[in-house]
């Protein structure tokens, strides 16, 4: 990738695939709000499907990863490429708050998903491998309704949600 214009043509399709992901992720969440036995439902085959598990998974580890590594090395081209700050800098009349910050919000989502792998991927991994447990298709509301006891959480949850929608 020699040009600026190929690496953020990569950076926006990869942003694209994680935004399919979250609509995804989004729906089979909400339907914890609609029915347990519908989120347990989807939620298991999402967790004991190979093809998910085995193929979509890494690819998806991959985009999150690519995403991070392509936006912290646009955003220290575009800084490198402009050693001279504008006398006059028009940011709000240019562009939006949102396109002006995304580092910092791009780096606190990332700084959520860890606390997401935390709370929901490793112990799910850990079920699955290293404990060997027997399958549960009902286990996972109860585990959901666990996690969202304490206020903090649930507000740290909600931020990063709010980052992830705008």
């Amino acid at each position: 990738m020699k040009t600026s214009i190929a690496r953020k043509i990569l950076m926006a399709l990869s942003g694209l695939f994680l935004l399919v992901f979250l609509l995804q992720h989004f729906i089979i969440n909400f339907l914890s709000v609609l029915s347990a036995d519908a989120f347990n439902a989807a939620s298991h085959f999402m967790g004991y499907n190979p093809l998910i598990q085995f193929i979509m998974q890494p690819i998806l580890l991959f985009g999150v990863v690519f995403h991070l590594i392509m936006g912290i090395v646009l955003e220290m081209q575009n800084r490198k490429a402009r050693t001279v700050k504008y006398a006059v800098n028009g940011a709000s009349a240019n562009s939006s708050w949102m396109s002006r910050n995304m580092i910092y919000t791009g780096l606190t989502v990332m700084l959520f998903l860890g606390l997401h792998f935390y709370d929901f991927w490793f112990p799910e991994i850990a079920h699955k491998y290293v404990h060997f447990a027997a399958e549960d298709p009902t286990r996972y509301f109860g585990e959901l309704q666990h996690k969202f006891v304490d206020p903090i959480r649930v507000a740290i949850y909600c931020t990063a949600f709010i980052f992830l929608a705008l």
